[in-house]
């Protein structure tokens, strides 16, 4: 199967909304529930993708254009949420992540 870049494009403006659907109003109780472990709280996840919106997706497509195959890629920090997410309200976060997305599409 091809790529088809207009359908991905379309996929990735879609997540913004899917989140906001899914995670505006609900309960913190719900939101920054741990199951345990090294389970991550929606409220982490969210930060997480904000996180592959600043350092990871586009910052790497625009080192690929640039140096092609002749620079490695930085090590992407998986955990770098953490500083992100504190002091904000999961509100806070999906609107930075669909702001941070529609930035990154266009």
């Amino acid at each position: 199967m091809a790529h088809d870049l207009q359908q991905t494009i379309e996929l990735l403006a879609r997540t913004p909304g899917a989140l906001d659907e899914l995670l505006r109003g609900l309960p913190e109780e719900w939101t920054a529930r741990n199951e345990g472990g090294n389970i991550w709280t929606a409220f982490e996840v969210v930060g997480h993708l904000i996180s592959g919106e600043r350092t990871d997706w586009m910052a790497r497509a625009r080192m690929i254009l640039e140096f092609g195959e002749s620079r490695e890629l930085e090590p992407f920090d998986r955990l770098g949420q953490r500083r992100l997410i504190q002091g904000k309200s999961l509100t806070e976060l999906v609107d930075e992540f669909a702001a941070m997305r529609a930035t990154n599409l266009d």
